[in-house]
């Protein structure tokens, strides 16, 4: 889905990945139902790490890009032991937690692509404005 805002964010890659990877884990985590605290924290952390990635690639500012996206590959990193988890309490098949973590791992190269670009502008530019060009397409070098 795209749609006409100031940033496009929705045609980024990592930004459709991170919605499709997120509504799977939020549905396999209970859907918004309490099954176990693991699913709710499943559930709290596939939320930071949509919205936060979607904040980081709404912001010029760098600081605010950084922290964000930071942010972001944090919520990442702790899904694979909440998986892990979900799977020895039951909630969860073993593949389908190896299927997440593969679509994790993934993501967390994208996110810390976005997170080192945004550190060396974070380290080169001063003035805080919009990147060259003003929009906010991904570069191909962030997934190698």
């Amino acid at each position: 889905m795209t749609t006409n805002t100031a940033y496009r964010i929705e045609n980024l890659d990592v930004y459709r990945k991170s919605i499709a990877l997120g509504t799977r884990l939020y549905q396999a985590a209970g859907n918004g139902k309490a099954h176990s605290a693991v699913g709710e924290r499943v559930r709290e952390n596939t939320l930071a790490l949509v919205l936060n990635l979607a904040s980081g690639l709404g912001f010029w500012e760098k600081q605010w890009k950084t922290s964000h996206f930071a942010a972001s590959k944090r919520a990442v990193m702790e899904m694979s032991p909440l998986l892990e988890l979900m799977v020895a309490l039951g909630e969860m098949k073993a593949e389908a937690e190896a299927q997440y973590v593969t679509e994790l791992q993934d993501l967390s190269r994208m996110i810390s692509g976005l997170l080192r670009q945004s550190q060396r502008r974070e380290g080169n530019a001063d003035d805080g404005g919009p990147a060259t060009g003003g929009d906010a397409r991904e570069s191909t070098t962030f997934y190698h």
